[in-house]
């Protein structure tokens, strides 16, 4: 029987490899978008970055480590600051690693009890509601699920572009 534990390192190191798959070649196109409402590659690649604020991988490693209690979970922002505007795109492949790296360094030091039995208080703004959360609830949820809905936004602009 496979673990949750294994499925969870499985999604992150699959996300990992798709995103970097996706942008491979997009160096010179990060900030193109199809119309203005839309988002580029790289307000789409700093929103996973930092959601929640500071990355899901200090979110983890809080939780497991029992520091981190509560966090504040703002949807829909694209986190870009000026400096991240002008990162080359070496940088913005970084910064996704140092979260994905980290995710998975935390969740393999991790038990499947611990993965399912430790909990946070996620403070919902644009819902104004506060629920508990399980280290579970997150790596499927904000993890694996939002992150791959944000993969198809990258494929959607790798196609919008001919790539």
């Amino acid at each position: 029987m496979t673990s949750q534990k294994s499925i969870y390192l499985e999604d992150i190191r699959s996300i990992k490899t798709e995103l970097l798959q996706l942008l491979d070649g997009m160096d010179y196109c990060l900030d193109w978008k199809p119309d203005p409402d839309s988002w580029s590659a790289r307000e789409v690649i700093y929103h996973l970055v930092d959601t929640p604020a500071g990355g899901l991988h200090s979110l983890i490693q809080g939780m497991l480590s029992g520091q981190k209690r509560e966090f504040d979970l703002m949807p829909d922002q694209n986190n870009l600051t000026p400096d991240r505007l002008l990162q080359e795109p070496r940088q913005v492949e970084k910064d996704v690693l140092e979260v994905l790296e980290g995710l998975e360094g935390a969740v393999s030091g991790a038990s499947d009890a611990e993965l399912g039995g430790r909990t946070i208080t996620a403070h919902l703004l644009a819902r104004g509601t506060i629920e508990q959360r399980t280290v579970q609830n997150l790596l499927q949820g904000l993890f694996a699920r939002h992150w791959r809905g944000h993969l198809s936004q990258i494929q959607e602009l790798r196609e919008a572009l001919g790539m």
